[in-house]
């Protein structure tokens, strides 16, 4: 008899982000990255399922399916090809560039995007590893 492997839903997938973020990454994430200076929604999207997770100071306090009611703060999507070729390289600088095939989207304002880029840029690389 063989085992079926059972798909994990992205939902699934976030909270075991929301867990490794606030667990084994948590420092890295929060002194490294800045993350201590977040406090927002980062959404994700991965071909047509969208995630948020919810942060303050650095700590995921949720994690809901889709866009919250108070609309997309800022976040990254993809499809599934995007992601594959973001987890060769692990660069959001590089997955966002425009003059390369497979980009990544950000979404959100810019200056807010950038002001943390270096947060959402480990939040997705952590992701990559669980995806």
């Amino acid at each position: 008899m063989s085992m079926v492997e059972k798909k994990i839903s992205m939902y699934e997938k976030m909270l075991q982000l929301k867990e490794k973020i606030n667990g084994e990454e948590a420092q890295k994430f929060k002194e490294f990255y800045n993350g201590k200076f977040f406090s927002g929604d980062i959404t994700i999207t991965e071909k047509m399922e969208t995630v948020t997770l919810t942060f303050h100071h650095g700590k995921c306090i949720d994690v809901v399916e889709g866009i919250p009611n108070s609309g997309l703060d800022i976040g990254v999507s993809g499809s599934k090809e995007d992601w594959d070729k973001f987890v060769t390289h692990k660069s959001l600088s590089v997955a966002t560039n425009k003059g390369n095939s497979n980009n990544l989207t950000t979404h959100g304002g810019a200056i807010r995007f950038r002001q943390n880029f270096n947060v959402v840029a480990q939040l997705i690389r952590v992701y990559a590893s669980i995806r």
